[in-house]
């Protein structure tokens, strides 16, 4: 199917906080020109955003309230016919995305340093953004997550991590006993991102598939994207190259591009990669027949 234009869906909140950290991710990408360069590709942008949510109970019960509304905005995107770009603060995002799409046999590809398949009973750090994906397949928070519309527990064993790296030994154990697939960021040797990801595309099934972007799958030698950077990620080349290559090889139905504090680092460096990964991303939807020109 064609999507006749792109939605944005602004999210920008860590743990429900608006403005808050990673929260502050969105507006600077916003900011850094990104719908006039989608515009230039001949592209309808639309916008839509997540109200506060003050009124909800601590960190979990905001969370959980953006989650479902960011569910609700996906529905009602696929159901207009257009393609969601989500730009949020937190990664648990990509959580409601996959509700909100409502695809049984949902692929995943996702870019980033991090698994976020943590569950509460091995989380060391207290950073409940590390959980999205645990959440996902049913293994933790089990009763708020039936509240997240289109929620029902996800096979993540057509899965693909791309720069994943920052883990201690038993999140990564739990990412190869999960049958998750990944193209491992290394500091000892240079990784070609794109040539091992285009191997894994083709060898494997990820059609449709939800996209990730957590900007701190960047290597730090670029600064600190948020507060958790680390060596032995994608340079900017690279990850340019990924996201043109994604919708050649498989068939997106969304993009989330998430995690990125501006005030850690320097943000107007970050927030133009992002811009230029993002339209590459579209352009590359365009030549693929996925997307429509205006």
């Amino acid at each position: 199917m064609c999507a006749r234009d792109i939605t944005v869906i602004f999210s920008p909140y860590h743990v429900g906080i608006r403005d808050h950290r990673v929260g502050n991710g969105p507006h600077r990408i916003w900011d850094s020109g990104l719908r006039q360069n989608l515009q230039k590709l001949g592209v309808t942008v639309k916008f839509v955003e997540i109200e506060p949510v003050d009124g909800f109970e601590g960190e979990i019960g905001r969370s959980f309230e953006i989650m479902r509304r960011t569910s609700k905005a996906v529905r009602e995107c696929i159901d207009d016919n257009s393609f969601p770009l989500i730009l949020s603060g937190n990664c648990m995002a990509s959580a409601a995305v996959a509700c909100g799409l409502q695809v049984k046999d949902l692929a995943f590809i996702y870019f980033d340093a991090h698994d976020d398949l943590d569950s509460p009973d091995v989380n060391e750090n207290g950073y409940f953004d590390a959980m999205g994906l645990s959440m996902l397949r049913g293994e933790s928070w089990k009763t708020l997550m039936r509240t997240v519309p289109g929620f029902e527990p996800f096979d993540l064993s057509r899965f693909l991590y791309c720069g994943l790296r920052d883990q201690s030994d038993i999140q990564r154990q739990r990412v190869v006993d999960a049958g998750m697939q990944s193209i491992w960021g290394s500091t000892e040797k240079r990784i070609d991102f794109a040539k091992e990801l285009k191997i894994k595309l083709k060898r494997g099934n990820y059609n449709p598939a939800l996209v990730h972007l957590d900007l701190d799958v960047l290597d730090d030698s670029y600064g600190k994207v948020n507060d958790y950077p680390s060596p032995g990620g994608l340079f900017e080349p690279d990850l340019i190259s990924c996201m043109e290559l994604v919708p050649q090889l498989a068939k997106p139905m969304s993009l989330t591009v998430c995690s990125f504090d501006p005030d850690a680092g320097d943000g107007d460096k970050i927030a133009s990669i992002a811009v230029r990964a993002i339209t590459t991303f579209a352009g590359a939807l365009l030549k693929s027949g996925a997307l429509a020109k205006s």
